[in-house]
């Protein structure tokens, strides 16, 4: 099983580094307070990273919400 995980990582970085690599071209980026060029594969790992920490966000609430829940449900449970 660890040889498969570290198969599966070392593929997922190896097409990481093949994106970047591929994906080398200075990109003009306009924020809020200014304007600069990054390579766009940088540029599209941000993006990603944002997203993915948008949406674990997200769902904290909820997922804080049930592990309350499932407390509450083994204390019930164990006076039984």
């Amino acid at each position: 099983m660890r040889f498969l995980t570290l198969l599966l990582f070392l593929l997922v970085a190896g097409f990481g580094t093949l994106f970047a690599v591929l994906n080398a071209a200075p990109v003009s980026f306009d924020y809020y307070l200014g304007q600069g060029e990054i390579p766009l594969s940088l540029l599209l790992v941000i993006a990603l990273a944002s997203g993915v920490l948008i949406g674990v966000l997200s769902a904290l609430p909820l997922i804080f919400s049930l592990r309350i829940r499932l407390r509450r449900a083994e204390k019930i449970t164990d006076r039984n």
